[in-house]
């Protein structure tokens, strides 16, 4: 939680999740009392209005009255603290970029449409490349609230620099990868590396890292005999029901039915063949 830290808050109702450099915790309703000075910013969420008695920095305790879907925001180095007899549902986020002073209450559709797909990803197991996207939107209606301009990444995404991305994308497909590790390796921030790669492609990077892990699926669904949960764990997906439900979302068929419309054969020697009956489906755009 940050430097000289003390808490009396939900101990195993916290939901805790560690999404890059990203720390999220969900926290249920439950009286809480917290004292804290975070060692990076942090962006609040309250899913259900709240009241109780704050003060940050400097300031005085007062008492505070928060509403639902409303977004907070602490910088690094500022001493909080907050408590609440009956307190209520919200999402904490540490690790982010921001403002240099203290917001609260900040109503933003943009915002509470991520924070419920957040708390769904990370209740159904956070899929980390999915989670980054909804903290990356988080931090996108942050700074939409605050009136900051984003940076324009007009021509920044070079062919050489796409060539570098994709070959680690490639080296890694097979292990969980988040953008904010491809815009490290070119030493971004990971929203503006999103913009620069958008405007280039066409496309997020999370859908590029996506389309190349279905391509590869499909291609080894259809030219091998490997079961479906080795080809899910060899092309980076959570588990064979996270790699099934992205075939049906985006191809419209589950791997196994792919798998008997070109039903595969292993030859002397171990080299697969194909019966192929259909004509198979195009990579993924």
């Amino acid at each position: 939680m940050g430097k000289a830290s003390q808490q009396t808050a939900p101990g195993t109702g916290v939901l805790r999740a560690q999404i890059g450099r990203w720390r999220a915790e969900l926290w249920p309703e439950a009286p809480y009392s917290v004292r804290y000075t975070p060692d990076a910013g942090v962006l609040g969420f309250a899913f259900d209005p709240q009241t109780g008695e704050h003060a940050f920095g400097a300031d005085r305790r007062q008492v505070f009255v928060a509403r639902a879907g409303g977004l907070a925001w602490v910088p690094a180095g500022c001493d909080v603290y907050s408590a609440s007899d009956r307190g209520g549902a919200y999402l904490r986020i540490e690790g982010l970029c921001g403002p240099d002073r203290p917001m609260r209450d900040l109503p933003d559709r943009g915002a509470e449409v991520a924070a419920q797909a957040l708390r769904r990803t990370l209740l159904g197991g956070a899929d980390p490349l999915q989670a980054e996207a909804q903290i990356l939107t988080l931090a996108a209606r942050l700074a939409a609230v605050n009136g900051a301009a984003p940076a324009r990444p007009k021509g920044w995404m070079t062919p050489q620099r796409l060539r570098r991305i994709d070959a680690l994308i490639e080296a890694r497909l097979d292990e969980p990868l988040l953008v904010s590790e491809l815009a490290a390796a070119l030493d971004l921030s990971p929203g503006f590396f999103a913009r620069a790669f958008r405007e280039v492609t066409g496309r997020s990077p999370r859908a590029h890292i996506l389309a190349r892990r279905l391509n590869r699926a499909l291609e080894m669904v259809r030219s091998t005999p490997r079961p479906l949960a080795e080809i899910a764990a060899a092309c980076g997906f959570a588990s064979h029901a996270h790699m099934s439900a992205q075939f049906r979302a985006r191809l419209g068929i589950a791997p196994s039915d792919l798998r008997c419309a070109f039903p595969t054969r292993v030859l002397p020697g171990g080299a697969a063949s194909e019966a192929r009956r259909l004509r198979p489906p195009a990579p993924i755009p």
